[in-house]
Parts: structure tokens; C-alpha cells; sequence
């Protein structure tokens, strides 16, 4: 019995009557320093998923564009609009009949011409982040004839 009574009060010495038992201010404080920490090494991660997606979505844009170009003008010995050969996402790309063009901060990034018989994709590396990146990625202006 005076084993039980001495556990009691070394419980109770920790809590006052009517109080229930919480975290210290230490630790919360803790807490919120390590979710800061956190937050600063993910949102940027983030960021950069968003632009490399753009970048991956573009990249595959192009390489469709030219060869379905290529396959058309093959076909048909001619091609009077690109709308003809593909279709493209109108909210990313600029769409007119012999050109398409996909546009970063009010830039032109990414132009794809047909011209007579030449197809001219042209990149501007200095238009944005997401133009830059396509340019380290391999993407640089290349002219494909069609025949």
C-alpha cells in the first residue's frame, strides 16, 4: 500500500489537479523548426517537378510534330497547315497554319516551320526556365527536309 501511494504522488507532483497532460512549448517549438527545415529542402524539389514535367510534355511535342510533318508531307507531297498532320494542345501551343509555337513569359520558346519542303524547329534558350532546360536537354535548332 505504501508503494501505491508513493507512485501516486510522483505522478500527480508532474500534473496539477484539473490540468491534463499536453506538450511543453519546447516541443512544439521543435516541432515547427523541423517542419520549417523540411519545407525548405521540398518546396523547391517541387517546383523543379512541375517545370522538368513541362519540359518532358515538350520534348515529346516536338518529336511528334516533326514526324508527323515528315509522315504527312511524305504522303500527301505537300502540307498547306500543320493542323493537318497533328494535333496539338491548343492551351500550350500556339497554333497557326504553317507554324506552331510554344510560348514561355510572353516569349516565343519553341518554333516549329514549315516552309516549302524544310521543317525548322528553332528554340530561344534565354525565354524561360522550362526553354532553358530543353536546351540542356538536346533540344537546339535543327532544319528536316521533307520529301
Amino acid at each position: 500500500m505504501e508503494i501505491k501511494k508513493i507512485k501516486e504522488k510522483q505522478t500527480n507532483r508532474h500534473i496539477k489537479k484539473g490540468m491534463k497532460p499536453a506538450f511543453s512549448v519546447l516541443e512544439l517549438i521543435f516541432v515547427i523548426v523541423i517542419l520549417g527545415i523540411v519545407a525548405t529542402v521540398a518546396v523547391p524539389k517541387l517546383m523543379d517537378t512541375k517545370s522538368d514535367a513541362s519540359v518532358s510534355t515538350i520534348r515529346q511535342d516536338i518529336a511528334t510534330v516533326v514526324s508527323s510533318v515528315q509522315s504527312y508531307y511524305m504522303t500527301h507531297n505537300k502540307i498547306d497547315k500543320i493542323s493537318d498532320s497533328v494535333s496539338l494542345n491548343s492551351k500550350i501551343w500556339n497554333i497557326e497554319d504553317t507554324q506552331v509555337t510554344y510560348i514561355e513569359n510572353d516569349n516565343p520558346c519553341v518554333t516549329i516551320k514549315v516552309d516549302d519542303n524544310i521543317l525548322s524547329v528553332t528554340i530561344d534558350k534565354d525565354s524561360g526556365t522550362v526553354c532553358s532546360k530543353l536546351f540542356n536537354s538536346g533540344i537546339v535548332n535543327t532544319t528536316y527536309e521533307l520529301y
